[in-house]
């Protein structure tokens, strides 16, 4: 069960960081971070290894993957990070 005051928490400790950086990686690359959508396993491996590179460096990653972690992200990669791997 999810608690439903921690997600939205998580969600608004998240955009904080966001609006404080700037600018995220994720911003200026949006479809890479849903490898899903892709219609070719090598596009899919591709777009998965662009993510995770431009997420290494994120400012914001610990927010990130603490609210995909806590809303339960079924979809796209957070934090550098793999639905399977959260």
């Amino acid at each position: 069960m999810t608690d439903h005051r921690h997600e939205q928490s998580a969600y608004v400790r998240f955009l904080e960081k966001v609006e404080e950086a700037g600018s995220v990686p994720c911003q200026a690359m949006p479809e890479v971070f849903f490898p899903e959508d892709f219609p070719h396993k090598e596009t899919r491996e591709a777009a998965i290894q662009v993510a995770r590179t431009l997420c290494h460096d994120c400012p914001v990653r610990l927010f990130c993957f603490e609210y995909a972690v806590v809303s339960n992200q079924r979809f796209g990669i957070w934090a550098g990070t793999l639905p399977t791997e959260r």
